[in-house]
């Protein structure tokens, strides 16, 4: 049964406790469903001071502290709670999730071991931030910026995530149901926005598959607080859930394997084979088929991609001081590549313009002699590119340490000792057929796969599917 959380923000100790007191005695029918969220008046009396505050009075906290910080300090912060006469009055945490896996991680840890009946929520996108924010801080839409930050917060093991109404049902088509989704910036049809730029109404947080909902100012600055809050349980009864069933592509992104992604990228075209044609199609993304890479703009399929192969690397314990791409199709790559593992990156190569056995340093002004290098590409396929790479890189005293690639094509997982680690290897590179193809041309290729799409010309279906998310 949804909840509401009352926002106790910008009051006094003295007032915030009126309010609990006022609430609770005057909305008798709704108290087991009220949880009043507490923030300033943490910072001026502390865990102590609030304990002492609300002693005697039954209710429920949502602790809005919105932790951020190292590890180590966070889990401390989460035992002195634990230690403090507060804890049995806590329903939610809050902490950012801002990227941080391990702290999430640890956080979680600590929390059940300390603080078991209380949840973590990990902040996404605040609320007050449009599309055009979120772009400048992620580079990405709120949509995409949540659900990526969403992911984060899951595979740490956080109970619950903190976003506005537009993201929730793709959160729970994406991520499934076990999971709290609490809703902030909700208000009134008639109501004022303030400073909230993602807002929708009570009933509409309820179809969108919230938990519990938070309001503030449209409760604590009304004229009589107790009608409020009972039009605020009168306009989300009844309200069912609502399936849209629209995120079939952020699940696959978020979720899925690279085997479903892949199928997402099937792409044939006529090609001329001994005066003759067959349908053709690579399991590979490579400019020379499809031009897939121009949905990097969007930097979803990259993001993904350099999430799994980041963790590949830490997963194989190896450490490194650059990344340097393989010309400019892969700057992308490697830049998303050189944040996730939290280096520096500011190099790529390229062939000569003249000379394509050679290869050139560019976007380079510094001395990295003994620098710990991951070489990074889209593709790996006869392991030329690489192989030039590493020639001028160790001829400049530099050691490279590992090959990052997203498809290798390659058949080998290392080449003179380097390991290769990349996200997908795919089947042997052939020729496919399928019921248009003449039979005298099929020979022993093999057949299409089923539910392949077949296009004459390579058409970039993944753009228009990625533009979806950053509307």
């Amino acid at each position: 049964m949804n909840k509401l959380i009352i926002a106790l923000d910008n009051l006094s100790p003295e007032q915030a406790f009126e309010s609990v007191q006022s609430v609770l005695a005057n909305n008798p029918d709704y108290s087991e469903r009220i949880i009043f969220k507490i923030h300033d008046i943490v910072t001026l009396l502390g865990f102590r001071g609030i304990s002492e505050l609300f002693d005697g009075i039954d209710c429920r906290f949502m602790l809005d502290l919105k932790w951020n910080d190292i590890p180590n300090t966070l889990k401390n912060y989460i035992i002195k709670l634990a230690d403090s006469e507060l804890w049995d009055k806590i329903e939610y945490i809050t902490l950012h999730a801002s990227w941080w896996a391990d702290m999430l991680t640890l956080a979680s840890e600590t929390k059940k071991k300390h603080l078991p009946n209380a949840k973590l929520l990990a902040i996404t996108a605040l609320t007050s931030l449009d599309d055009n924010d979120t772009a400048a801080i992620f580079d990405a839409s709120a949509e995409y910026s949540v659900l990526k930050l969403t992911k984060i917060a899951l595979d740490s093991w956080i109970d619950g995530i903190v976003c506005s109404t537009h993201e929730a049902s793709a959160l729970r088509e994406v991520y499934g149901q076990d999971f709290d989704i609490i809703i902030p910036g909700v208000r009134f049809s008639d109501g004022d926005v303030w400073d909230q730029k993602r807002v929708m109404t009570p009933a509409d947080a309820v179809r969108m598959w919230a938990t519990n909902i938070v309001m503030g100012r449209p409760i604590l600055e009304a004229t009589d607080k107790n009608q409020v809050i009972e039009r605020f349980f009168q306009e989300i009864e009844g309200v069912s859930y609502i399936s849209q069933y629209k995120y079939s592509f952020e699940k696959m992104l978020f979720t899925g394997d690279w085997k479903d992604i892949l199928s997402y990228i099937w792409a044939f075209y006529f090609r001329p084979e001994g005066g003759k044609y067959v349908r053709f199609t690579s399991k590979v993304l490579s400019n020379a088929y499809i031009n897939i890479w121009a949905i990097e703009r969007s930097y979803a399929v990259i993001d993904r991609a350099c999430s799994e192969l980041a963790l590949q690397i830490r997963q194989r314990q190896i450490q490194a001081d650059v990344v340097v791409g393989a010309q400019m199709g892969s700057v992308r790559i490697s830049l998303a590549l050189a944040k996730q593992l939290g280096v520096w990156e500011s190099i790529y190569t390229e062939k000569t313009e003249n000379n394509n056995n050679n290869m050139d340093l560019k976007r380079h002004a510094i001395d990295l002699t003994g620098k710990r290098i991951i070489l990074s590409e889209d593709i790996v396929s006869r392991g030329t590119t690489i192989a030039k790479m590493r020639e001028v890189l160790e001829w400049l005293g530099w050691t490279v340490v590992a090959i990052a690639c997203v498809w290798n094509r390659y058949e080998q997982d290392e080449q003179n000792g380097i390991p290769i680690i990349s996200c997908f290897v795919p089947p042997k590179f052939e020729l496919y057929w399928d019921e248009s193809t003449p039979d005298d041309q099929r020979k022993d290729f093999p057949k299409i796969p089923e539910g392949a799409q077949i296009v004459e010309k390579p058409k970039n279906e993944w753009w228009k599917l990625v533009e979806s998310m950053r509307k």
